[in-house]
């Protein structure tokens, strides 16, 4: 059995543990800024219950805010390693999410990420700004096409995609996909 191959990124795991520090303290200065405008609003009078409703309204969007942000986080890694039988990545509070690859349904590469998805809705996300994003990505579709995992491209499956389209290429510049439509000489 083949060594596994280790991709780490110290920068990216000090960003995304500041991004998850960020969240924290917004939200929690949200709260506080709420009791200070709650505590200046405490006369109870009829008009100040509006004052109430609003941070109602505003303590219940900042929560699913900064919940749904660092459910997010937790699926970003920074730490990969990936084997013959699994694959292992390492959110910014170093737990580990291991997924076996006969589970993996597909990889997809959009334009901020390349994720790896279970048919139970897991996933693993390697950001772009990920210092081995590219050779990351590289060992991650060798694997990928070793398993059989399809590849998508911003949502879309890679076989029905035309490069010259996708990527505005004019006539007369030929790819890949145009030497199986020419005619052989």
């Amino acid at each position: 059995m083949a060594e596994p191959l280790i991709f780490d990124d110290p920068a990216a795991f000090r960003r995304l543990r500041r991004q998850a520090l960020w969240t924290v303290v917004l939200a929690a200065a949200g709260f506080v800024g709420g009791l200070v405008l709650l505590a200046a609003a405490r006369r109870q009078a009829p008009s100040d219950l509006w004052v109430a409703g609003l941070l109602c309204l505003l303590w219940g969007s900042l929560t699913v805010w900064a919940a749904l942000r660092l459910y997010r986080l937790q699926h970003q890694i920074w730490r990969l390693h990936l084997s013959e039988t699994t694959l292992t990545g390492y959110d910014y509070s170093r737990h580990a999410w291991t997924l076996d690859w006969a589970h993996v349904y597909r990889l997809e590469l959009t334009d901020q990420d390349l994720r790896v998805e279970t048919v139970d809705g897991q996933q693993l996300i390697i950001p772009c700004w990920h210092a081995d994003f590219s050779e990351l990505g590289h060992a991650l579709l060798d694997y990928a096409e070793r398993f059989g995992c399809p590849l998508y491209l911003k949502g879309r499956p890679f076989e029905t995609i035309d490069l010259r389209t996708l990527l505005s290429l004019p006539p007369d510049v030929s790819v890949p996909a145009d030497s199986s439509r020419q005619p052989s000489r």
